[in-house]
């Protein structure tokens, strides 16, 4: 893969401009800048977009977030202005940089985040936790950046491209609660041990009876100029034909 993927995140919030954007993060203590497009933290850096208030962006963070309250989304509502940060993803590194340059910016006076790169999206206090844990608890950058999507036939992930790994799917029927458990597990091992898979093996859980069999294929699901889409793949867990009843 010759380009990275990159970190896309919508912040909304009250700044009646970019110079009152700016004057926002000077004052925040922290030691992010904003010096032309680009807002820097001494670390790291990415492209700043700033944009008028987008009168659809109520729905879309209701909808992409599972925490927001009613009130939450009030103000959320009563934005003045939408700012996109665009940076580089594929690595874990990466995904950390971005993390804290968006938290940033919510201690500036931004609302919530919505990572435009997987749909998920948080409330600020949310992201300000997840953030403070991402160079200790690597669960934290999954909650923050990885979206679980799916139903009966089978459950997906979408955004593990932004740590630079697959995403996966459950696929086989299984209860929408169970596989979506078993496609965390699965992704918060692969996060933690950065194991070596490979198609045919089997994964499970110890003291647990159920077992998948993975296979790699590519990312069919979105279109490579999406901003879903995974260059690194897909892992399918399939569950291992011995759990199936023998009656089946």
């Amino acid at each position: 893969m010759s380009e990275a993927p990159p970190i896309v995140l919508c912040i909304p919030g009250g700044w009646e401009s970019r110079t009152a954007l700016a004057q926002a993060l000077a004052g925040a203590g922290d030691t992010v800048g904003l010096s032309g497009d680009m807002l820097n933290n001494g670390v790291a850096a990415a492209r700043l977009e700033y944009m008028g208030h987008d009168p659809d962006l109520r729905e879309l963070f209701a909808r992409a977030g599972r925490l927001f309250s009613e009130t939450d989304l009030a103000a959320i509502a009563t934005h003045r202005s939408v700012i996109y940060l665009i940076g580089e993803g594929g690595a874990l590194p990466a995904a950390r940089n971005m993390m804290a340059l968006a938290g940033a910016v919510l201690q500036a006076g931004g609302l919530a985040v919505k990572v435009e790169t997987s749909g998920v999206a948080h409330r600020a206090q949310d992201w300000l936790e997840h953030a403070a844990r991402r160079e200790t608890h690597i669960g934290a950058l999954l909650i923050a950046y990885v979206a679980l999507i799916g139903g009966c036939e089978e459950v997906y992930s979408c955004g593990m491209h932004m740590l630079g790994l697959p995403d996966a799917v459950v696929s086989g029927g299984l209860p929408p609660q169970q596989a979506g458990q078993w496609l965390k597990d699965f992704l918060l091992y692969v996060l933690h041990e950065q194991p070596a898979l490979h198609t045919g093996q089997m994964f499970g859980v110890a003291g647990e009876p159920d077992h998948f069999t993975l296979s790699h294929e590519p990312c069919r699901r979105f279109a490579p100029d999406d901003l879903f889409f995974n260059p690194f793949g897909v892992w399918r867990l399939t569950p291992h034909a011995a759990k199936r009843s023998p009656d089946a």
